[in-house]
């Protein structure tokens, strides 16, 4: 009988954690994203424009190292965004524009 009820935990354990996992963010996380609606569409811009930017900034410097320019990048996001110049905006820049550098190929962002 405990064979059969260590089994049955160890084939229906997984997917029953899932199911309770989905249920919490279905709960949780999705009213917390649906609360301000723009916030999806705030970080796909932020992101569209740090992708022009290191596309712009490697057309520019081809021959530079990525960081000789990120710090005129993270700028240019701030400036393009619209985005306070606050410590935090910084942050939300150069975390984009190290994941597009990442993104395209380029290795060893740090902060």
């Amino acid at each position: 009988m405990n064979d059969i009820i260590n089994l049955l935990l160890l084939k229906a354990g997984i997917p029953l954690a899932f199911l309770i996992l989905g249920y919490l963010a279905g709960r949780f996380i999705k009213p917390w994203l649906e609360a301000k609606p723009g916030r999806l569409a705030k970080a796909r811009e932020i992101a569209l424009i740090a992708d022009r930017v290191t596309d712009e900034m490697r057309l520019l410097a081809p021959a530079a190292h990525w960081s000789e320019w990120i710090d005129e990048a993270v700028d240019r996001v701030i400036a393009a965004c619209g985005l306070p110049d606050a410590d935090d905006a910084r942050a939300i820049a150069h975390r984009e524009i190290a994941s597009q550098i990442l993104k395209k190929g380029f290795i060893g962002v740090t902060r």
